[in-house]
């Protein structure tokens, strides 16, 4: 962990940061309007200068990343041109605002932010409830491929889950070569006697360098865990089965599963995911849920 300021930081680290940043002053501009006061002066520097170091290094101004910090410095200067300019502070943040967005066009409508919150229908939760229902973890598949388009369709949604600071670490790792995902499964002891019949792994992995310390230790499983739900029930409702294949083995193992996988060494695999069509004849455990008296602890 720790995205450590080095002077050739990666992508990744350098998006991470990025992120961390704005999203700060992004959070702040969706505080209720009577709590609301004058904020947001060191993260707005913090990312001017992760911006400008961003087009010194030559990296690319297309990117959904740097596009959408540009996005949050217009609202956040709209924010600070409200405020009373004859403080030093005030002035100062919006004169620095001014001179970095003057050479700038103004952002897409896809990059403004706030937004208004959405209300949904009243069947919406009947409609999550019958999803949740339906997806079982499934041991026996159809021997047809599962096309890429599929997948990244229900990544798509799955990105939208909720991450630290929006700094979205995931990563997906998709294997559908038949002797690739054999040499992956011998590492993984859940997936005897169906092993041999799933056409797509998944490997599901943190990026380690998005989180700047070991205070946030329990942030990458969270994260990875959040993203795993939305991802299952998206694949569900595209039609496919999953089985998730738990990653509990020692760090030689792990270290083998980096290799065998091609997996970069900052990223922390969690767990595999098994992915493809339900057998015409399979049955799924009913997995009987305990009583909420054993969940909720009321207060």
């Amino acid at each position: 962990m720790g995205w450590h300021r080095a002077n050739n930081m990666e992508y990744s680290r350098r998006s991470a940061e990025l992120i961390f940043w704005y999203h700060k002053l992004e959070k702040g501009l969706c505080l209720p309007l009577e709590n609301r006061r004058f904020f947001g002066r060191y993260p707005a520097q913090q990312t001017l200068a992760l911006l400008k170091k961003w087009e010194q290094d030559g990296l690319s101004k297309q990117t959904t990343v740097y596009k959408a910090a540009v996005g949050v410095l217009e609202a956040y200067r709209d924010f600070v041109a409200t405020e009373d300019t004859t403080k030093p502070q005030v002035a100062e943040t919006l004169a620095e605002l001014e001179a970095f967005l003057g050479g700038h066009e103004q952002s897409e409508d896809i990059y403004r932010t706030p937004i208004q919150f959405k209300h949904l229908p009243e069947d919406t939760y009947d409609i999550l409830y019958s999803l949740s229902l339906s997806r079982r973890s499934t041991r026996n598949f159809r021997d047809q491929r599962v096309s890429m388009d599929i997948v990244e369709k229900a990544a798509k949604l799955a990105q939208l889950s909720p991450s630290a600071c929006n700094r979205q670490p995931w990563r997906l790792h998709i294997y559908d070569d038949k002797t690739h995902i054999e040499q992956m499964l011998k590492l993984q002891n859940g997936n005897r006697g169906f092993g041999h019949t799933i056409p797509m792994l998944a490997v599901v992995c943190c990026d380690m360098g998005a989180f700047f310390d070991s205070t946030e230790r329990n942030e990458p499983p969270l994260d990875g865990g959040l993203f795993l739900m939305s991802f299952l029930l998206a694949l569900q409702s595209l039609g496919l089965a999953t089985c998730c294949l738990n990653w509990c083995v020692d760090p030689r193992v792990d270290q083998q599963g980096h290799q065998v996988g091609n997996i970069p060494q900052n990223e922390k695999i969690l767990t595999f995911l098994a992915i493809g069509y339900a057998a015409d004849d399979t049955v799924v455990p009913l997995s009987a849920r305990r009583p909420l008296s054993d969940l909720i602890v009321a207060h």
